[in-house]
């Protein structure tokens, strides 16, 4: 195989195996600030509801939180809400309060901090926060597959233009291997039409 044809195969080989690592860490990358920025809103929405049970008695009873828009609804915009959830109990693990999706989280009296839980068979996180006197519990929960959704949206805007991008690379990486080693190409050439007792100095251009 000429040195040439070398060339371009470990280009041709390495360049898309570099684009995809790079691709790989780029969406670990995405997938850890969409974590965080979501951790932080579910700690700011249990500690407004912390702040709300931590003053007493909610109503003296179970408290159903208003349905969540419907789809399409003008007031919902492109947000789902149905993905969040929330949940208080008392210290007898009753449930005090809870919105439509907050009905199926596990109480966990123990829990304090992030806890991967799985609600309705789907993957959730879900953040524990007990009030300082102990009588109630609340929870804030967000679907993963809505984070996995936002991820994977962040992920095709990065892949589109890379991909579009990849075989023009690969062109100009080819006529510059091309480019580079004609020179020695034509070397090679005179060097083969020489009579084998040539001893003629090789030109210097």
């Amino acid at each position: 195989m000429s040195l040439q044809r070398r060339l371009l195969l470990y280009l041709l080989i390495c360049a898309p195996l570099v684009w995809g690592v790079a691709l790989y860490f780029s969406i670990q990358r995405a997938r850890h600030e969409v974590n965080e920025m979501f951790d932080t809103q579910l700690i700011r929405l249990a500690r407004q509801v912390y702040a709300t049970a931590g003053h007493g008695d909610p109503q003296g009873g179970f408290t159903m939180l208003p349905a969540a828009p419907r789809e399409g609804a003008a007031d919902a915009g492109e947000s789902d809400v149905r993905d969040l959830a929330v949940a208080v109990w008392d210290d007898k693990g009753g449930m005090a309060m809870s919105d439509r999706e907050g009905v199926d989280l596990p109480y966990r009296p123990a829990a304090s901090g992030f806890v991967d839980e799985q609600v309705a068979g789907r993957p959730w996180r879900v953040y524990y926060l007990q009030t300082v006197d102990g009588r109630w519990l609340v929870a804030a929960g967000q679907g993963v597959y809505e984070r996995d959704e936002l991820v994977y949206g962040l992920t095709i805007t990065q892949v589109v233009p890379w991909l579009l991008v990849l075989p023009v690379l690969l062109v100009v990486m080819t006529w510059a291997v091309r480019r580079a080693l004609a020179p020695m190409r034509q070397l090679t050439d005179e060097l083969a039409g020489r009579d084998a007792q040539d001893l003629q100095a090789v030109p210097d251009a």
